[in-house]
């Protein structure tokens, strides 16, 4: 199946990959054109449990955005390092991170925002109850 043109847009979440913020700006992005997204799990310490998460997560916002979500389980358990493989892998005109809030966030403990928005690409964060850009 070829892809639609234009924005490719790279999804990062794990633990909130099914938040309604998320599901929110995922369908801003496809609404205001075409666009091929794909979701990444990138801390895949289980890889069973991330390919489970990553089936479920993808039919779901396939079915609340209206366009299909392709999908990439990384190895192993950095975030980073995932999200850098998966840029090295293909080409993405932007990244939406999404993310527990506060204090529970590993991710925002680790300040992965700031790492990822130095890998050059638009980056948009997407906390559990709030999104910034």
């Amino acid at each position: 199946m070829q892809p639609p043109r234009g924005r490719r847009i790279l999804i990062v979440a794990h633990k909130s990959v099914a938040t309604p913020a998320l599901v929110d700006a995922v369908r801003r992005r496809a609404e205001a054109g075409p666009c091929s997204l794909a979701l990444l799990i990138p801390d895949a310490s289980n890889p069973a449990v991330a390919a489970w998460t990553l089936r479920r997560a993808r039919r779901m916002l396939t079915k609340a955005v209206g366009t299909p979500v392709g999908g990439i389980v990384a190895e192993g358990d950095d975030a980073y390092a995932g999200i850098a493989a998966a840029l090295r892998a293909g080409e993405y005109d932007e990244i939406i991170l999404s993310t527990l809030s506060g204090p529970s966030s590993r991710w925002l403990r680790e300040d992965l925002p700031a790492r990822v928005e130095a890998l050059g690409l638009p980056l948009t964060v997407v906390a559990a109850d709030a999104v910034t850009a």
